[in-house]
This record gives C-alpha cells, sequence and structure tokens, in this order.
C-alpha cells in the first residue's frame, strides 16, 4: 500500500533520519528543527492513519474476511499486481543483473508462501525477534509481517498475547518491531540512493513472488485452535475448479474477476488524485 500511494520512498527516508544529528538537536531542545528533520508531519499522519485504521477494521476485518475470503483475496491480488507493475515502471535501465534480481526476488518470496511453518517454543527470548521480523517487513515491499510471524510459528502467540493484554510479550514485540524497522529502513534507503534500479528490481520480484499467497482459491492444510476458534495456519494455492472440488463450495470466478477490477480502479483513481495534487503543489 505504501507503494501504491507513493510513500515508501519517504517513509524509509524519514525513518533514515532517526539519527546522530537528530538526537542532538532533540538534546539540543530545537524541537523544531528536530521535528522538520524527522519529517514530522509526514510521520504523525502516516502513522496516525495507521492506528485509525487498525482501531477501525480490528473488530470487523477478520470476521469479513472469514466470510468472504474470495471476495477480499482478490481484490488485493489486483493490488499486490498492480504495485509490482508499478515498481516494474520506475527501473530507469535494465540490464541482465536487473532481470536477475526480479528473478531472485521472486524465487526467495515464492519460496517462503510454499514452505511450512517453523516449530518454535512460546518464549519470551522468541518475542524480540519477531517483532523485529514484523518490524523489518514495514520497509521491505513484498514481505508480509503476519506471513513472517507465521513461519516461524509465532503468530497465534502474538495475536493471543495482544488479546490477552500480556505486557511483557507486548513490550517486547514493540521494541524489536521499531528495531527492526529502523535498522532495515535505513539499509533500504542506503540501497535505494545507491543501487536505485537493482534494489527496486528486487522489492519487484518479492511483490510477484508474495502473489502466491493471496491468490484467492486455497487448500488449508494445517489448523491450529486459538480461543476455542480453528484457524488455518498453512494452506497452498489451487485452481477455482479444484478449490470447488475441495470444498464444494461456488468458486465464485465472476465476483471475484469484478473485484480484482474494483481494486484496479481504484489504483487508477489514487494515481490520478495523485497527480493532481502533485501539479497544484
Amino acid at each position: 500500500m505504501a507503494l501504491l500511494l507513493g510513500v515508501h520512498h519517504e517513509l524509509v527516508t524519514s525513518i533514515r533520519s532517526f539519527d546522530r544529528s537528530a538526537i542532538n538537536l532533540l538534546r539540543a531542545r530545537e524541537y523544531g528543527a528536530w521535528w522538520q528533520r524527522i519529517n514530522g508531519n509526514f510521520l504523525l499522519a502516516l502513522f496516525a492513519g495507521v492506528i485509525t485504521g487498525l482501531l477501525v477494521l480490528r473488530a470487523h476485518f477478520s470476521d469479513y474476511f472469514t466470510r468472504y475470503p474470495i471476495f477480499i483475496s482478490s481484490f488485493f491480488f489486483s493490488l499486490v499486481i498492480i504495485a509490482a507493475l508499478l515498481l516494474l515502471r520506475k527501473i530507469t535501465r535494465w540490464d541482465p543483473i536487473v532481470v536477475a534480481a526480479v528473478i531472485i526476488g521472486a524465487a526467495v518470496s515464492y519460496f517462503f508462501t510454499r514452505s511450512t511453518p517453523l516449530s518454535t517454543p512460546n518464549h519470551l527470548l522468541w518475542v524480540p525477534f519477531a517483532g523485529f521480523l514484523a518490524g523489518s517487513t514495514l520497509a521491505a515491499p513484498g514481505v508480509s509481517a503476519s506471513f513472517m510471524l507465521m513461519f516461524i510459528g509465532k503468530y497465534q502467540y502474538i495475536l493471543t498475547s495482544f488479546g490477552s493484554l500480556e505486557i511483557d510479550v507486548i513490550i517486547l514485540f514493540i521494541a524489536g518491531g521499531i528495531l527492526g524497522l529502523a535498522l532495515v529502513a535505513r539499509w533500504v534507503a542506503a540501497l535505494l540512493s545507491s543501487y536505485y534500479n537493482l534494489t527496486v528490481a528486487l522489492f519487484a520480484g518479492l511483490i510477484i513472488g508474495s502473489l502466491n499467497k493471496v491468490w484467492p482459491w486455497r487448500e488449508v492444510l494445517e489448523y491450529t485452535t486459538v480461543q476455542g476458534k480453528r484457524i488455518p495456519t498453512f494452506d497452498t494455492s489451487v485452481l477455482p475448479w479444484r478449490y470447488l472440488q475441495i470444498t464444494g463450495k461456488d468458486p465464485q470466478v465472476i465476483y471475484a474477476i469484478l473485484m480484482m477490477a474494483l481494486g484496479v480502479f481504484m489504483v487508477v483513481i489514487i494515481e490520478k488524485i495523485t497527480a493532481r495534487l502533485k501539479t497544484r503543489s
């Protein structure tokens, strides 16, 4: 979404600005200069939107996804495709190395979507690591925080801990997330500055490979039970007619296509609004 809205580069650059100079400005109580250096208005607006979205959707999104998985997955599938195309369009020069970066990124991402989740102990020592992985994905397009938590076997543990307000887990997870976001954002910003085309190609590949995870028709292979609810933990992509054979449910192909079209339409509108705002500014 950061890519689709055109704010990803500004996000990683703003987070990278939390350096020694910013700390010195804060120590000198030059709050105005510090706020301007870290691009405070942008970060405040962005994270306010993130928090608002979490508060508004947290009570309903899970229920909607359970009821209409094909609709929602189809919508996000189209968004992911467009995000990849937008990134590929930003590459200014193509050569064999750039092409290889796209292929490698796609292969790595696809491998993770096909891998069986790891089995790890529910111990506090794993929580900062889980937070680090989740936070780092915020600066790396094509990698899902929830998927990384599922891959290391910590998704349900973290989700349950937040639901039951286990303060020690929450603090360690957030601390790891902040560290992961800060370090990876600086790394990504540096790569974009020095190896722009190569980095963009790698991210585009990661996004392309992740399409396997948002494919609308899925066969669930493993479940887990959390708070009395049976929740899928590992699944695989199947074709619509295979989905019909496995589940006996209507694959809703026409509705899926319409939801994909809606995603494309929304991105086109967003691009036009963004272009108009840039023209006015």
